[in-house]
C-alpha cells in the first residue's frame, strides 16, 4: 500500500478522528518513531490526533497531523521532582482517557507498552475498552524486567494493562522471556529511519574536537549511559586493541545507573584513559550527524537481558556505520545478523568484544552494500503497512 486513503481508516468530515496517538516521550527515539508513523498515516489520508507533551520536539507547524500538546513536562532533580513526575505519569493516562472519550475516538495507539503504576490509572481505559475503544501499543520493550515494587504487584499491573490491548506492533519475534497473553494479536514491522537526523551541515569535526589522531579507529557509543550497555566491557577490551579510541556521548539514564565518573575511573585503572572520550550530557539533534560522521563504527554491546530493538542502530544505518553488537535473542540480534550490519558477539564478555573489535578494525568486510539493502527494507511505509494489517485484524 503506497498511497490514497485506506477504506477502513479514511477520515470522515463529521466523525471522530480515526487514530488517537498517545505520545508521552520528549527525548529519545520513541517520540521520533511516533512522529514518522503519524506522518505516514496522514500521507495515506488517515486522520491522526496526537496527545503529546508541551515540550514535544516536533512543533505543530512542522507536521501534518493534529497535536494536543497537553502533557506537562516536569524538570528538576530531587524527591519533590520525582514525586511530581510520578503524579504526572498517572495524570497523563487520565488525560488520555478524557480526550479519547471527548473525541469519541475508536482506535488508540500507544507509543509504547508501559504498565507502570497502572493500578492508579488503568480503570477508565478498561471502561473505554468495554465501550468499544480498540487499544494498540508499540512493543519497544516486550520483556518487562524493570519493575517498581513487588513481583506480584508488577505482574498484576502488567495483566491489567494487557487487558486493555487488542493488538501490538513488534520489531521481531515475540521473545521467549516475554509474558504475552493469547488475546493480544501481534504484527511484526520494521523500525523506520530517523531521516531528519541526517540533514544539515556538520556542527563540528569529531576528531578535531576530541583531538583524536588521524589513522585511529573511532568506536562510538551513543545515547543513554546505562549499565545494560556494558560500557565497562568496552573500556577493558581496549587493552587488546590499541588502535581503537572509544567515544561515549550521552547522559546517564538515571540515578540508579553507574555514573560517568565510574567509567572514567575504570579507564584510568585499565591504562586506556587517553583513548576513552566520555562526553556526558544530552546531545542536541543538530549535532548528531557530526558524531556519526566522525565514527568508524558504532557500539551496541547490550547485555543478555536486552531483547528489543535499538534506535541507535537506525542512526548507524543512516551513515552506513558497521556496528559491534551484543544482546539476548531478539530483534537487534536478528537484524544485525540477517542483514550483515556488523559484528555480533556473545553478550557480557570483554574478550568477545575485543575479538569483534579486531574484526571491524581489520577492514576485511565492506558493509555498504548490506546497509543499502537494509535501508530499502526498513521503511515507514512497511511499518504502517503492518499497522494497518493489525488494525484490520483486530477490528474485523
Amino acid at each position: 500500500m503506497s498511497g490514497g486513503a485506506d477504506p477502513v481508516l479514511a477520515p470522515d468530515a463529521t466523525g471522530p478522528e480515526r487514530i488517537f496517538l498517545y505520545v508521552a516521550s520528549v527525548e529519545g527515539g520513541i517520540g521520533h518513531y511516533a512522529h514518522y508513523q503519524a506522518e505516514e498515516l496522514q500521507r495515506r489520508g488517515v486522520a491522526v490526533t496526537m496527545l503529546c507533551s508541551e515540550a514535544y520536539p516536533w512543533p505543530q507547524q512542522s507536521v501534518s497531523y493534529r497535536q494536543l500538546r497537553r502533557l506537562p513536562r516536569i524538570p528538576g532533580q530531587g524527591l519533590v521532582a520525582k514525586l511530581r513526575r510520578l503524579l504526572a505519569v498517572i495524570g497523563n493516562h487520565w488525560r488520555l482517557a478524557w480526550h479519547v472519550a471527548r473525541s469519541r475516538a475508536k482506535l488508540v495507539l500507544l507509543e509504547a507498552n508501559t504498565e507502570y503504576h497502572a493500578l492508579f490509572w488503568i480503570w477508565p481505559h478498561l471502561l473505554l475498552r468495554v465501550l468499544g475503544v480498540t487499544y494498540l501499543a508499540v512493543f519497544h520493550d516486550p520483556v518487562r524486567q524493570v519493575r517498581y515494587g513487588s513481583r506480584w504487584l508488577h505482574r498484576l499491573e502488567l495483566w491489567l494493562f494487557y487487558r486493555t490491548l487488542a493488538g501490538g506492533l513488534m520489531h521481531g519475534p515475540v521473545p521467549a522471556d516475554a509474558w504475552m497473553p493469547g488475546w493480544i494479536a501481534f504484527e511484526q514491522v520494521p523500525h523506520g529511519p530517523f531521516l531528519h537526523q541526517a540533514e544539515g551541515t556538520l556542527a563540528f569535526n569529531l576528531r578535531d574536537r576530541l583531538r583524536i589522531p588521524q589513522g585511529r579507529f573511532v568506536l562510538l557509543s551513543f545515547g543513554l549511559i546505562a549499565d545494560y550497555k556494558n560500557l565497562d566491557l568496552l573500556i577493558t577490551a581496549l587493552e587488546a586493541v590499541p588502535q581503537v579510541d572509544l567515544v561515549i556521548a550521552g547522559k546517564v539514564k538515571s540515578s540508579r545507573e553507574r555514573p560517568a565518573e565510574y567509567y572514567r575511573t575504570l579507564a584510568e585503572k585499565a591504562g586506556v584513559s587517553e583513548r576513552v572520550h566520555l562526553i556526558e550530557g544530552f546531545v542536541p539533534e543538530q549535532e548528531i550527524s557530526a558524531w556519526f560522521t566522525g565514527a568508524d563504527a558504532v557500539a551496541l554491546t547490550y547485555d543478555k537481558t536486552f531483547v528489543s530493538q535499538s534506535g541507535v542502530l537506525q542512526l548507524a544505518a543512516l551513515w552506513s556505520k558497521p556496528v559491534l553488537a551484543s544482546s539476548g535473542d531478539g530483534p537487534l540480534k536478528c537484524t544485525v545478523e540477517d542483514f550483515g550490519l556488523g559484528v555480533f558477539v556473545a553478550p557480557d564478555s570483554s574478550s568477545a568484544v575485543a575479538e569483534g573489535l579486531q574484526v571491524l578494525c581489520s577492514g576485511t568486510t565492506d558493509f555498504a552494500g548490506n546497509f543499502a539493502v537494509y535501508n530499502r527494507t526498513m521503511s515507514w511505509q512497511a511499518n504502517v503497512d503492518g499497522l494497518i494489517r493489525l488494525i484490520r485484524q483486530v477490528t474485523s
